[in-house]
């Protein structure tokens, strides 16, 4: 445990004890006695890991942790931030791409926020959290859109519950949107719909509360840096698609017209670039990488004719770069091997110099 944060449990503990009821109190005067020490005493376990900056650590902390020192290593560079799930991490090598826009005569740096199954929100947090730490803000922010999150505003809860990093997430900006999201309808059938919205009163309720906090909580500078981009080099056990089916789903033509995702999703996007703009970030583009599904690359593809039209969006649904991915370069039906992340990041940094991205 941190020493400041065994300092303000010993401090919470003085005013517990200070707030306590009175003897012989009533049933409703003892009651308002411990909701109030109870509010004091979590405003301060707030306040003073917040002074620390102490965290629930995640995957997600050494990934802003790592790009930061590479910003902070280059402080007169223009940096670009791709901010997405599994699908960039294992898509998208910063470095390479790096080397291949200053071999095109763009002097950007280019940093890999991603982490496995992050949420819109999850994002858009450690996005802050990465600028409050570097105090820049980076010349172009590509933001991933897929539908897998567009449709799933409490996506957490598929691959985390009561852990660090599900408590960390619900922090009152993310609450909302994630309510705003249910309330709308947006999860799959009535069962799915009241369970995350009890889960995510009782993650909001942990976080808020700081329950586990001082137990397992880090400072910011004793988390280690690692880096997001995840080479793999071979196919997950339980991928089985023969190569003649990767080649037909890759060759389904896409049907696009435009189209705006859902209510929440599209508010959410609108809201997070007005906040970015506000704090100087020059440009906001949308991606998406390659899978092998059809039906999710055209969902990008029409998001980027409709609703993302005004911004550089690029989807990937380009023959060329689907052409090149027909064969065993697949980890599974939604990542890239190593190889296949060469040809796409080849291929991106095409589109991003055709797109004038960072001009």
């Amino acid at each position: 445990m941190h020493w400041i944060a065994l300092l303000t449990a010993g401090l919470a503990l003085i005013l517990a004890r200070t707030l306590r009821a009175p003897g012989r109190s009533g049933m409703f005067t003892g009651l308002a006695f411990f909701l109030s020490a109870f509010a004091v005493t979590s405003f301060a376990i707030r306040v003073g890991s917040e002074q620390a900056e102490i965290t629930r650590p995640t995957e997600y902390d050494q990934f802003v942790t790592y790009a930061a020192e590479q910003v902070r290593a280059e402080p007169a560079t223009p940096f670009v931030v791709f901010v997405g799930a599994s699908f960039s991490r294992n898509a998208i090598d910063d470095e390479a791409l790096t080397a291949q826009l200053r071999a095109a005569g763009y002097p950007h740096r280019v940093v890999n926020l991603s982490l496995q199954g992050a949420s819109l929100q999850e994002r858009d947090a450690h996005l802050w959290q990465f600028m409050r730490m570097t105090g820049m803000a980076p010349d172009v922010v590509f933001l991933e859109v897929a539908d897998l999150f567009d449709s799933n505003p409490a996506y957490v809860f598929n691959v985390a519950k009561f852990s660090d990093r599900a408590i960390e997430q619900f922090d009152p900006n993310s609450t909302y949107w994630s309510m705003k999201g249910l309330a709308q309808g947006a999860c799959h059938g009535m069962a799915d719909c009241v369970k995350n919205w009890v889960l995510l009163k009782v993650h909001a309720a942990m976080n808020w509360t700081n329950i586990g906090l001082l137990a397992t909580g880090e400072a910011a500078s004793d988390v280690e840096p690692f880096p997001s981009f995840d080479p793999q080099n071979m196919p997950r056990e339980t991928f089985d698609w023969p190569v003649d089916e990767i080649v037909e789903a890759l060759n389904v033509p896409a049907e696009i017209h435009p189209e705006t995702g859902p209510s929440w999703a599209r508010l959410f996007r609108l809201d997070q670039r007005e906040r970015l703009q506000e704090a100087g970030v020059r440009r906001i583009a949308y991606y998406y990488p390659p899978v092998l599904p059809p039906e999710d690359r055209q969902y990008v593809a029409r998001l980027c004719a409709g609703e993302l039209a005004e911004y550089p969006c690029i989807a990937p649904v380009d023959r060329q770069l689907l052409s090149q991915l027909e064969g065993e370069v697949w980890l599974d039906h939604e990542h890239l091997l190593t190889e296949g992340a060469d040809v796409y990041t080849t291929w991106l940094a095409g589109q991003i110099e055709s797109w004038g991205a960072l001009q």
